[in-house]
């Protein structure tokens, strides 16, 4: 949060476009959690119904990082070092805040019981 206040007090006119790592593909799970992508595959693939739902399906899926990485961890199979997992999550908080602002008042008022 600290390096976005800094950004905006140093370059006011600044927009945010994504704050990053947050949308990621399975390559890039791999990496951060040093496996192959196809091991990362094998771990979609065999646990479908437990994995988490992409934001994105097709020929390249994507995720937010800090729910697969919370999903590898909770297995207990992979060790996910504290500060990348916090990383991941303040930058799909971010993200998120920064997409419900496009949402017009009157849609929010709408989906908050549909959500909830």
């Amino acid at each position: 949060m600290s390096a976005l206040s800094d950004v905006r007090r140093a370059i006011p006119t600044a927009r945010l476009i994504e704050a990053a790592p947050d949308f990621v593909g399975l390559t890039d799970v791999a990496d951060v959690v040093g496996v192959s992508r196809q091991n990362m595959r094998k771990l979609m693939l065999g646990h479908a119904a437990a994995f988490p739902a992409p934001l994105h399906e097709g020929s390249t899926s994507l995720w937010h990082l800090a729910d697969v990485l919370s999903w590898l961890e909770a297995r207990g199979a992979y060790r996910i070092e504290p500060p990348v997992l916090e990383v991941a999550r303040t930058a799909m908080q971010i993200n998120l805040a920064k997409a419900s602002h496009q949402l017009r008042a009157d849609f929010k008022k709408a989906l908050r019981p549909l959500l909830a």
